[in-house]
């Protein structure tokens, strides 16, 4: 059976959930790591029985850490975006560094400069190049092996995997 919206966003509201067992669902949710059935009961003024049901009738537990697993994953994607901007923006400006200082070495008379200074501009111009340039090769490395292995690769994305099955399953 094909995936359905709810299986890949087990977050949202699930078919059969009201309004008001949604709600709370959110309010569990974002309550964090502070999550509790006491909590929600006293946020919502519902009883606890009624909340402890609803998260059994509606895995509540399954669905926030699958929550929580992409609010991670969203960060890592956002966090390995950021790093490629930084390493993009460090090795342009590493690269105006080496131009400059080739600049500076055409204008100078050659007899007038000492080839320590020339050579060392040119060694740390490189040497800030290269290592933005590995690290972006790093981190490029790092996705394809990630998007590469098979299976789970935690016990959340394990347990993730089987909620989704169990749910394709049941589904008419």
């Amino acid at each position: 059976m094909p995936k359905t919206r709810d299986a890949e966003r087990p977050w949202e509201r699930q078919p059969g959930e009201t309004e008001k067992a949604y709600e709370a669902f959110v309010a569990y949710r974002d309550l964090g790591a502070q999550r509790s059935v006491s909590a929600v009961s006293e946020k919502l003024s519902k009883s606890r029985q009624l909340i402890s049901r609803w998260k059994a009738a509606y895995s509540w537990d399954e669905r926030v850490l699958e929550y929580d697993n992409e609010l991670q994953r969203e960060a890592k994607r956002t966090a390995s975006a950021e790093l490629r901007k930084m390493n993009a923006r460090q090795v342009k400006i590493a690269m105006q560094l080496q131009e400059a200082a080739l600049k500076a070495l055409a204008r100078q008379n050659p007899s007038d400069m000492a080839p320590k200074d020339i050579i060392a501009y040119i060694k740390a111009a490189t040497a800030i190049e290269r290592a933005g340039r590995e690290a972006e090769v790093e981190v490029t490395s790092a996705e394809v092996q990630k998007t590469a292995a098979e299976g789970p690769s935690t016990l959340a994305d394990a347990i993730n995997e089987a909620w989704r099955k169990r749910k394709e399953q049941n589904e008419p």
